[in-house]
């Protein structure tokens, strides 16, 4: 009997730190003429489609989070956390892809 429960005990403690703590990144992309979008991205390090096609100016995040995101015409933007960048030359963005670190 307590060897089960031990047993249990560990495996249940094994699943939790094999689990991995995902949350949501809040971006909003801004256009011209102070124009705006948001859409949330898990930190699942998975590359997730944007689907508006809206050409960004900025990208930026309240906190929380390492984000890329590819626009359409092949431009990268990095954003680490609480920031705002550029995106240059302005394009709508295809996909964006966040992760914890």
């Amino acid at each position: 009997m307590k060897t089960t429960l031990i047993a249990t005990a560990l495996s249940s403690l094994a699943v939790l730190a094999s689990a991995q703590a995902y949350f949501e990144v809040a971006i909003t992309f801004t256009g011209a003429d102070g124009a705006y979008y948001n859409q949330h991205f898990p930190t699942d390090d998975n590359s997730h489609p944007i689907t508006n096609s809206m050409v960004v100016y900025n990208i930026s995040s309240a906190g929380g989070g390492f984000c890329t995101f590819g626009g359409v015409n092949g431009t990268d933007v990095v954003v680490f956390g609480p920031e705002t960048v550029a995106v240059d030359p302005p394009q709508a963005m295809s996909w964006g892809d966040c992760q914890t670190d």
